[in-house]
């Protein structure tokens, strides 16, 4: 393979397909990116077999061809070279980069012992794909992914669950002691492709895909299924993104979420943002539990520790109905409050043992489920 490129362009591309480069893998070709010569210009993709990413980072080729090398070295040594043309020759199992008076040969790996990446097909009936606005993608990464758990004891609860529904799309994320819903109408969406069972995609991929579509300048996302592998496809400005499907029973969340209020209460987000983080000081001494106090005299926030001591804050704050003290893990809650900058926030609670549902003043499209702790 024969092929000149920019610098900044090599360097930009092998920076995002980093992103998915395994450091761990235990095959050495994982910590590798395949550089690819073809007809439209050079191709990069990296994969650490649950995530893939492809981008086309341009250039003329003169001679077609692959390799791979190892990704970090390659993405270290592009970006201390100067701006200007970077020539990249392929001899054999070696890359020799050269770029203005500097010069290095990279020991690689066959092209054709990386995994094969599926890629979207151009041949795809419309109605087979999905299609959806990077807007949409951005909030479900905002909004939903941080409910998701982090640990792979249970796989499927990693996982955000997409649902087509009669007036556009649900997302789902829980990781048992929490739980965030987006509601998302026919507007920025279109094509098929979910199916009516939904999709389970890991919210890994969802951050990702959203990095991506921040740094894109299209205003579109395709998204396409691989069902001889159980892999779907996202596709954006010259970019492509790989991830397998989870499988596993997601949680009924409709059967969870209380109907029945007895409290509601409205506040400053800001405020009580600010309040719970000056009362988490005390908290991280004694589980991270803050209590929600509400009664006539007002809203109080309170924690306390042995070690630490004691705090109370008092907001102002709109309440309705029965008076009620509830706790909570303020980590919980601060991932909430920071994942908008709306100006007020609804509770709604069923007592001090049901799980607390937040939202959003006046718009619905969100609610978000904290468990209780019970003290």
């Amino acid at each position: 393979m024969k092929a000149i490129i920019l610098q900044e362009n090599l360097s930009k591309s092998l920076g995002l397909v980093g992103r998915v480069v395994s450091s761990r893998g235990q095959m050495p070709v994982l910590g590798n990116v395949l550089i690819e010569a073809t007809k439209v210009g050079l191709v990069l993709s990296a994969t650490n077999l649950e995530m893939g990413l492809r981008v086309e980072a341009g250039g003329k080729v003169t001679e077609e061809g692959g390799i791979t090398v190892p990704a970090k070295n390659l993405a270290e040594y592009a970006g201390s070279l100067e701006s200007g043309n970077v020539e990249l020759t392929g001899e054999g199992e070696k890359l020799k980069v050269k770029g203005g008076k500097s010069e290095a040969t990279f020991a690689g790996i066959a092209a054709t012992e990386f995994p094969v990446i599926p890629r979207l097909n151009e041949k795809t009936a419309k109605s087979d794909r999905y299609k959806i606005s990077r807007k949409i993608v951005l909030e479900i990464a905002q909004q939903v992914a941080f409910a998701a758990a982090g640990d792979e004891s249970r796989p499927v609860l990693t996982g955000i669950k997409l649902m087509k529904t009669e007036t556009g799309l649900t997302a789902v994320a829980t990781d048992g002691f929490r739980l965030s819903r987006k509601r998302i109408d026919k507007a920025g969406l279109g094509g098929g492709g979910i199916g009516e069972a939904g999709l389970i995609l890991p919210a890994r991929t969802i951050l990702e895909l959203a990095r991506l579509a921040s740094e894109s300048k299209g205003g579109e996302i395709i998204m396409e299924k691989a069902e001889e592998n159980n892999q779907v496809i996202f596709g954006c400005d010259g970019i492509q993104l790989v991830s397998r499907i989870l499988e596993g029973n997601f949680p009924d969340v409709e059967k969870i979420i209380p109907v029945e209020k007895k409290t509601s209460l409205t506040a400053d987000r800001e405020n009580l943002l600010r309040a719970v983080r000056s009362a988490s000081i005390f908290a991280r001494d004694n589980s991270n539990i803050i209590r929600f106090k509400m009664d006539a005299s007002g809203f109080k926030i309170t924690a306390s520790a042995q070690q630490t001591g004691e705090s109370e804050i008092e907001l102002e704050a709109e309440k309705e109905g029965e008076d009620v003290e509830i706790a909570f893990n303020y980590r919980y809650v601060i991932d909430f409050l920071g994942s908008t900058d709306i100006e007020r926030v609804r509770l709604v609670l069923n007592g001090n043992l049901a799980p607390g549902v937040w939202s959003w003043e006046g718009d619905e499209s969100l609610i978000h489920l904290i468990m209780p702790v019970r003290v």
